[in-house]
């Protein structure tokens, strides 16, 4: 049996946090203008500081909503109940990993289920760290995983954005 050697495109992950969810929109927005499907999605929020923007009403239907159509994130949705957050949704590509049950529980509601999940996608455990504290301050996470070159770029993006 001959084999042969595949180079796959280098992934890397970008994460942000950011005090609203709008914010995030945009950011989607601009995102789907690059028009690539190697790009992938995901926002974490706590929900509490969901029921303090009227937008979404009490209800997590209306949020849910809110990241189908806005946040082109339709695919996958949950809410979880972690013991060191809180109640947290998640949207986007790492919904179905916070979503896995073992034996009967979600990984997500794991106490150390986040920190570890970030260290998966290769996120330095200071950095890691330092982004659950601000998801504790009831900011957003976006989290954003692609090619190096895109995710270069679209950092390079955000930074003007903040100078501007």
């Amino acid at each position: 049996m001959a084999s042969k050697l595949e180079i796959a495109r280098e992934k890397k992950v970008l994460i942000q946090s950011f005090p609203k969810i709008q914010q995030i929109e945009n950011i989607v927005k601009q995102i789907c203008k690059i028009n690539t499907n190697s790009i992938q999605v995901s926002v974490l929020g706590k929900l509490e500081r969901m029921d303090l923007d009227p937008n979404y009403g009490n209800s997590w239907l209306d949020l849910k909503k809110y990241c189908d159509d806005e946040l082109k994130l339709s695919s996958n949705f949950g809410i979880i109940s972690n013991p060191e957050i809180g109640t947290i949704f998640i949207a986007g590509f790492l919904a179905p990993l916070f979503l896995q049950e073992i034996n009967k529980k979600q990984i997500g509601e794991m106490p150390t289920a986040i920190f570890g999940i970030l260290r998966g996608l290769g996120i330095e455990p200071n950095s890691v760290s330092r982004y659950i504290k601000t998801l504790n301050k009831n900011n957003f996470l976006l989290i954003v995983r692609g090619n190096k070159n895109e995710l270069i770029s679209l950092e390079d993006n955000l930074k003007n954005r903040k100078t501007t």
